[in-house]
């Protein structure tokens, strides 16, 4: 367990991504609206259930009020996987543990939380969502990748075809809404119409808009794009001769790849998937996406830009643009998104 009572410094790949006409770009469930991040409290009490499941652990806590009353107020925090990162696992609570949870509360009157930390009935205070945990001061430290882990990832690397992990800052926009596209963002409930919320991953090009490693992999004549969130994999097409048009439509879409010297060139078209990102923004089935990924000359970074094209969307092209890095001995870790009512 990697886990420090006091101070951890802060190294770690941004969670929360926000999708905004300019700036950076948003993608998970929409925290601001479900959350009143201005509006931070404690609730403390005993764990009587326990979700340690992705996308997000939910830990359910039984709180006895002044009175003698007791109440029932489900924490919402951040993936296992990111938990993982910086030492915490399942074993950090159990239920019948006494804790105090902090973060944000409900922004409907509802006894639910977003849970930044805990604090443990040792007096250890853990972050649980480690991104929010960092905002408002927290120190988060990646847990150590052991050296035959990074010996074996150093190995195996050869140029673009490795793990990537994503930088901080995530990823940086310029999206000119058309008006239309705005305007039907008002017949959109992100706490109920997201479909990420029945585990159901989103399609291109919201799900390159993640916090979480990809990796390339070659697949013969073709190469594999691995994505941790959802499990994801897309098949970058480079030696098809089949006719674009004749392919069926999907959420991710028909991706024909080339090479531009040390850049792997991506065009993608025949998607399907009706929203832009998780607040409601539609796109059409016109929208197609060019997307540039860039090897840096010593191989440690890989610079990511995306151009996307779809005049029901966009007055003009929109952009996208961000940068991974090389974290030798990183791995694609299952993410296996489940319901609580599972």
């Amino acid at each position: 367990m990697f886990l420090r009572p006091a101070k951890l410094t802060f190294y770690f790949v941004s969670l929360v991504i926000v999708f905004s006409v300019s700036g950076r770009v948003f993608a998970h469930h929409a925290v601001t609206v479900a959350y009143d991040t201005e509006n931070l409290m404690s609730i403390e009490g005993e764990v009587i259930d326990i979700f340690w499941r992705n996308p997000h652990i939910v830990l359910t806590v039984e709180r006895t009020l002044e009175n003698g009353n007791t109440e029932t107020w489900e924490a919402e925090s951040g993936s296992t996987n990111s938990l993982q990162r910086i030492g915490i696992g399942r074993d950090i609570v159990s239920i019948g543990d006494h804790v105090s949870l902090f973060g944000a509360i409900s922004r409907r009157g509802l006894n639910t939380m977003a849970a930044y930390t805990m604090i443990l009935s040792s007096g250890i205070e853990v972050p649980l969502w480690p991104q929010r945990a960092a905002r408002i001061g927290r120190d988060i430290q990646l847990a150590p990748i052991s050296e035959v882990a990074q010996e074996r990832g150093s190995l195996e690397a050869r140029g673009i075809y490795r793990v990537w992990s994503r930088t901080g800052t995530g990823l940086a926009s310029n999206l000119p809404f058309t008006a239309a596209a705005m305007e039907a963002r008002q017949d959109f409930d992100p706490l109920g119409d997201d479909p990420a919320l029945q585990c159901i991953p989103p399609g291109m090009p919201a799900m390159m808009n993640n916090p979480y490693p990809i990796e390339f992999a070659q697949d013969g004549d073709n190469i594999l794009l691995r994505l941790e969130e959802w499990d994801g994999v897309r098949t970058i097409h480079m030696a098809s001769a089949a006719s674009v048009e004749d392919q069926p439509a999907t959420s991710y879409g028909y991706s024909v790849g080339r090479w531009e010297g040390n850049v792997l060139v991506v065009t993608t078209t025949r998607i399907n998937e009706p929203f832009f990102d998780d607040i409601g923004t539609p796109q059409s089935e016109n929208i197609e996406i060019v997307e540039r990924f860039t090897l840096s000359d010593n191989e440690n970074e890989l610079s990511y830009g995306v151009i996307l094209t779809d005049a029901a969307t966009f007055t003009e092209p929109a952009t996208l643009t961000g940068v991974w890095f090389w974290q030798p001995g990183e791995e694609i870790k299952p993410f296996e998104c489940a319901l609580p009512d599972a």
